[in-house]
Formats: structure tokens, sequence, C-alpha cells
């Protein structure tokens, strides 16, 4: 072959494929010691399925997968073994691969991005159609692939894509990297896995209520013998096993997890180590104000759940998660907690007693903290998602206002004299004080009037969802079926912690 048509070639190949192109000059240089085809035979091609199982078995997926496509690992934080920094180029060479799984064993797949601009549901005897895939997902900055199949493969991995410029320096597409911008030869040692930078514990809590618990009716009777029950406000549909579910699939750093409630077991979970229940008795200062039904009052008691990690997460049973988190979604690199607050204000001056009563323990709130912070106006409610907390300020809160602590855990139902603690006091305190800074993360409250939405593509965009008890939905069976449907799409596989007899739903 003569120089010019060795230059001819070159730049057909640069017009053809720029990326590939760019790769190529630097690959010997980036990759000295490696096998220069390694990619090329390690994973399959669209017309021949030669996915080695038992060394995919021995090493793992995702080791599999990083070493044959020389991968790095830790793309938003240099350390979370669940997300891959991946060149663009072997895009087609990863759906290849992804193509020959589902061939070799019979395997669910679910590949979306977190946008939620592509979903792709690949049921076990199905084919992936891997021209479609590849080009849908080729522009994008990052995606998500979700594994399952009955010979015991679970595994959620995210990719996140780099090109190559003339220079050698690899982009990283997406915003939220660890490092955007570098020299491709130095992959490894930037995204080679490290120490996570905080090895602080975090733990999860609920609160968790079951209206047909004979114990927790026998003592509503007792507290309240000629009043009937909010159905809305109290009702179980098993949210808790799914909530849990999710926590076990999209959060498995997480350490302890810790129910509240004054209900039995659900039948459902078996013991764990990791699951701690925990008795209203246990967490009660003044167990005299027992029985309660107020959410505000268990919620000013939380921090004092024996053993609670400094770090932790509230959640209501109603709350999932729908993507892959991380805790830095909660908490930030100096341990600051997170806050989501709503984009608008809805705390005004103007609130009276026919106001939500949420409304009126946050305008409580503003009253407790005006003379502490008389330049300072709370006006945000938090958004229903997860709400990252620390136990030393919610303690510094109680000894600061320990007559409100006191006055909300007494009353055995929401009342006018109320503050909601875990869903305002402690942001805008923690915000006020520097212990927590804003954030936004995609999310919705799922009702009866905008529920079909979970069922589409959609749905994939929220990391967070919350199956808000209210509007009748109690009593709504369309709202239930579809509720039902997503745990059964999204939530199907057991979390460890339930019997072998649990079902979907």
């Amino acid at each position: 072959m003569t120089k010019k048509q060795v230059k001819y070639k070159k730049l057909r190949k640069f017009f053809r494929d720029p990326n590939l192109f760019f790769y190529d000059m630097f690959r010997k240089r980036v990759f000295q010691n490696s096998p220069q085809t390694a990619v090329r035979t390690s994973l399959p091609s669209a017309n021949r399925n030669n996915v080695d199982l038992m060394e995919v078995n021995r090493l793992g997926l995702k080791a599999y997968l990083r070493e044959s496509l020389k991968a790095g690992i830790g793309a938003e934080d240099g350390s979370d073994p669940n997300s891959l920094v991946l060149w663009s180029g072997y895009l087609n060479g990863l759906i290849n691969f992804i193509s020959g799984i589902k061939e070799a064993t019979p395997t669910d797949v679910c590949i979306y991005t977190l946008g939620g601009s592509v979903s792709i549901q690949s049921p076990a005897k199905s084919k992936l159609n891997i021209a479609e895939v590849s080009s849908s997902l080729n522009a994008r900055p990052n995606f998500v692939v979700e594994f399952s199949n009955d010979f015991g493969l679970s595994e959620i991995i995210q990719f996140y894509l780099y090109d190559l410029d003339p220079a050698g320096m690899a982009n990283v597409r997406s915003s939220k990297a660890y490092v955007k911008r570098f020299a491709v030869k130095d992959l490894d040692s930037i995204y080679g896995g490290r120490s996570p930078k905080s090895s602080d514990k975090i733990d999860a809590v609920y609160t968790w209520v079951n209206h047909v618990d004979p114990i927790w009716q026998a003592l509503w009777r007792e507290s309240f013998p000629e009043a009937a029950f909010d159905p809305d406000r109290y009702t179980n549909n098993d949210e808790l096993k799914f909530s849990l579910r999710s926590l076990h699939k999209y959060a498995p750093w997480l350490n302890n997890i810790y129910i509240v409630s004054n209900c039995g077991k659900p039948d459902w979970l078996a013991d764990d180590p990791r699951i701690i229940w925990v008795d209203h008795q246990d967490i009660f200062p003044d167990s005299t104000v027992l029985p309660t039904f107020n959410s505000h009052a268990i919620e000013a008691s939380l921090h004092l759940i024996p053993g609670l990690s400094e770090k932790f997460i509230y959640l209501n049973d109603d709350f999932v998660l729908s993507q892959p988190c991380l805790p830095s979604d909660f908490f930030d690199e100096v341990g600051r907690s997170l806050s989501y607050f709503e984009p608008y204000g809805m705390v005004t001056e103007h609130i009276d007693s026919e106001s939500p009563d949420y409304l009126i323990a946050a305008s409580n709130v503003c009253k407790l903290l005006k003379p502490d912070f008389p330049s300072y106006t709370p006006r945000t409610l938090h958004r229903h998602v997860p709400y990252a907390l620390r136990k030393s300020v919610l303690k510094e809160l109680e000894q600061r206002y320990t007559s409100a602590f006191v006055s909300t855990r007494a009353a055995k139902t929401r009342s006018a004299d109320d503050i909601n603690l875990t869903s305002f006091l402690y942001h805008h305190f923690a915000y006020i004080t520097g212990a927590a800074v804003r954030a936004d993360a995609s999310g919705i409250i799922a009702r009866p009037n905008n529920i079909d939405t979970i069922n589409t593509k959609a749905s994939y965009k929220y990391k967070f969802i919350c199956f808000n008890d209210g509007n009748g939905s109690s009593e709504d069976q369309k709202y239930k079926k579809v509720v039902n449907d997503f745990f059964g799409i999204r939530l199907a596989k057991r979390a460890p912690w339930e019997r072998a007899t649990s079902t979907r739903a």
C-alpha cells in the first residue's frame, strides 16, 4: 500500500468515525501493556454469540466489563463500583455483549437514560435490537443497564461515556463526572477506584402504620372510641415492602434500616440483621403520651433511636427510589445534608386554623425561628422526597426548642401546636447555620390525577417517586392497579429480608 493510499484510508476512517480515528491514534500510548484487540475479542459481535459465562461468573459482571472495555469506575465520586466510565467507541460492543448475555441465558434487561428520554424493556425471551439500542444511546451522556434472571444475576450498572479529541484528552459527557476532562493516559489513575471519601455509615429510618393490625386498632379504639380513622392517612397497601426493595436495589451502600412503628411486623418481613424494628416505647422520652397517631410527634423522636448513625435518611413508606443513588444524593463532600426545597413558597403569615395541618405546623416553626434569626423567613416546604438528616443537628434543635418538642410529642393526632421537624424545621435551621445546602433532584408525587405517568418511559427520569396518600387514593381502584403494575415491573425482585412466600403485590 502506497503512502498516498494509507493517507486516503486514514482520511476515510476519520470522516466515517472521527472518535475511533482519534482513539486509535492514542491507543498504543494509553494501553501499552494491554492486548490491542482485547475489546473486539472479548465481546461478541452482532453475528456470533461467544459470551464466556464461566469467565463472567468468575470475575463478576462488572469486573468482566471493566477489564474487557478498559473502563474506569466511580463516575460521579471516584469510588462507586456500580458505575463504569466508558469510551463511547465501545458502545456498540457493549450492546452486542448485552445481547449475547440474553442469548446465552434468559435475562431481563432494562436500559434507560437518567433523563428519561430512552427507556428500553427487553424481557428474558426477547431479542435486543442492537442497532436500535446503540443508535438511541449514541449521543447520550450516561445510561443505566439493569440485569436480572432466575440464575442469580442481579446487577445495576451505570455507564458514563467519554469522547476523545485529537490532543489525546478524554471528555466525559456528563456534567456530574468526578473529573470531566483528563488525559486519557491517566484514566486508571483517576477512575481506577479509590476508597470512599467518607467512611461514615448512613442509616435509613421509616415510620410505618398498618390500619388492619389488631394491636393498632385496639390502641385507636382506646384513644378515640367514637372516631373513625382517615383511610388515606393510615391505610397500608404494602408500600413498605416495595420501598425497602428500592433501597436494596438502588442504595445498597446503606447501613442499618430502622422501622419505627406501634404495629406488629408484617408477615412478609423475615428476621434480618440490617432491619431493626423500633417500638414507639423505645424512643419517646415520656411514655405516658403514648399511644400516638401523630406523625409529627413520632418524627420529633427519631433522633432518639438507639444506635442510630449520625447521618441518616428518613423515608415515609410511600417513598421509592427509582434510579441508582449515591451518598452524595443526600450529603455533600464535607458532610452537610442536602435539603430538597420546593422551588416556590407556600408558607405565609396568613396561615390560620382552616389551613392544612402541615402548613399550620410550618407556620409554628417560623414563629419559633424568628427570635433567633430575625432576618430569615422560611417560605418553602421540603419536597416529598427522602429527608437527609444529621442526628447532632436534631439534638441541638431539641435543646434550643425543648417546649415545642414536648408539646408536639404530647399530641395524639396532629394539632394546632405541632412543629414539623423532619420536613421543615430541620432543613431551614440547618440551612441557616451552614449544616445543610440546597439541592435539586427529579421527583414526582404520584396521585390519582397523574398516576398514568409512572407506567410510561417518563417514569425513568425520576430519582424519587412518592405514592402520596390523599385525594381518595385509598379507595381508588385504578390508582391501586397502576401502582401495583409499577411495582411488578420496576420492583419485582424480592429483597433478602423478605420471606420466600412474599409476592409482587
